[in-house]
Parts: structure tokens; C-alpha cells; sequence
């Protein structure tokens, strides 16, 4: 995977190390090229100086090819700007990026772009995001060790039962929404084309729920 992470502060430089550490090629952008130094020694990345408005600077990042990308830079605007740049000029399958202030999360959903805010933002939540994609991290419990995520239900699984989705200490489906309206799924509940489930999940098992979710049902 190769991942663009705009703005090389503390957020972007963690996750680059972290994903540099997990084998990905990663190009880190800032506009300051002194920011190169919070990226250490033995970073096997890139870095870009530049503004990631600009399409060279992005094309240089490797933008083309990206995976995804991040935008993580010190303005709400920019990241917006940058995220939209992403997903609509070069159409990158992944993109994220971190707001400052809350409110223009509703500008950022009018736009469909899948943002956090600063407040629940982590270099772990944006890391889930881009390794367990569809699913959705909506809250997290103790350190980490488990999770409450949302995913759509893929037109394979229907008529499956929601029950045959929990694995005991791993998986747990809570909560299915059909048709705009919220159910608590049972033992003989039956998943619909369209469906989005809730599952708590343990944060070692995500692999697993995504493999039911992408096809490996076992």
C-alpha cells in the first residue's frame, strides 16, 4: 500500500513510522522542510517540501499511485481542500484526514468526506481506517483492546443470519440499521441487502470480521 500523508507534525509522523515499520510505502508532504527531521533515522519513506495544494508537489508524493491518503496539516481548510484534491482529481480509493474544530465536520459530510476531528483523533483510529476498510471505528473501550464498528452487510451475506457472525471472546453483532430504522438482531434475525451491522469486536479479531465481510466467510 502506498499511503501520502500530508503534514509531517506529531500525528503524521507517527503514523508514517508506524506504517513504514509495517512494510507500506509511504511519502510524508509539509511545506517547512525542517519538519523532515521528526521523521527519524531510519525512515524508509519519503519526503516531500511543498505545499499539497499544488499538483506537482502531490505527483511527486506519488499521488498517482497512492492508495490513500492523509491529510494531517496544521488548517481544517486545507485538509478539506487537500482530501477533496485527492479523491476527485486522482482518484484515491482512501482518504482521511484530521479537523480542528467540529464544525466543519458537517462542511467535510456535505462534501462525503470521511474526516475526524482532533478530539477523537489518533494515529490508532486513522491506522484502523486505512488497514480494515469498510469497516467504521465508532468507539473505542479500555486501551483499545476492543472496539464498536460499523460496516454495510455485502449482497453475498443476505439471507445469512446475524447470529453466525459472533465468535465467542472475539465478535459480537449488536445492532443492524434497515431502512433508516435501528433493530437488535436475534438468534434467527436474517441480513437484507442493505443492511449496516454494529459488531463489538476485539481489536485482534478486525482481520477476521473483515475476511467475513470481504468474502472468506470460514
Amino acid at each position: 500500500m502506498h499511503v501520502v500523508i500530508a503534514g509531517c507534525g506529531r500525528a503524521g509522523a507517527a503514523l508514517a513510522v508506524r506504517l513504514d515499520a509495517e512494510g507500506d510505502s509511504v511519502c510524508v508532504v509539509d511545506r517547512d522542510a525542517t519538519a523532515r527531521s521528526r521523521l527519524p533515522g531510519e525512515f524508509g519513506g519519503e519526503f516531500v517540501a511543498g505545499n499539497g495544494l499544488r499538483q506537482a508537489v502531490l505527483e511527486a508524493a506519488g499521488i498517482e499511485r497512492a492508495d490513500a491518503l492523509v491529510a494531517l496539516t496544521h488548517s481544517d481548510s486545507l485538509n478539506i481542500v487537500i482530501a477533496r484534491i485527492a479523491r476527485d482529481v486522482f482518484r484515491v480509493p482512501r482518504v482521511t484526514g484530521r479537523l480542528n474544530d467540529v464544525e466543519h465536520t458537517v462542511i467535510a459530510a456535505e462534501l462525503g468526506l470521511d474526516m475526524v476531528t482532533s478530539v477523537r483523533m489518533t494515529v490508532d483510529r486513522v491506522h484502523r481506517l486505512l488497514r480494515h476498510a469498510p469497516l467504521e471505528p465508532e468507539y473505542t473501550f479500555g486501551n483499545g483492546e476492543s472496539l464498536l464498528v460499523r460496516a454495510p452487510v455485502p449482497d453475498y451475506l443476505a439471507g445469512r443470519k446475524a447470529a453466525e457472525f459472533n465468535v465467542e471472546g472475539e465478535i459480537t453483532a449488536v445492532e443492524i440499521t434497515r431502512g433508516g430504522h435501528s433493530l437488535i438482531p436475534g438468534p434467527g434475525t436474517e441480513l437484507r441487502q442493505g443492511d449496516r451491522m454494529s459488531f463489538v469486536v476485539a481489536s485482534t479479531a478486525l482481520e477476521r470480521l473483515r475476511g467475513f465481510l470481504g468474502g472468506r466467510w470460514q
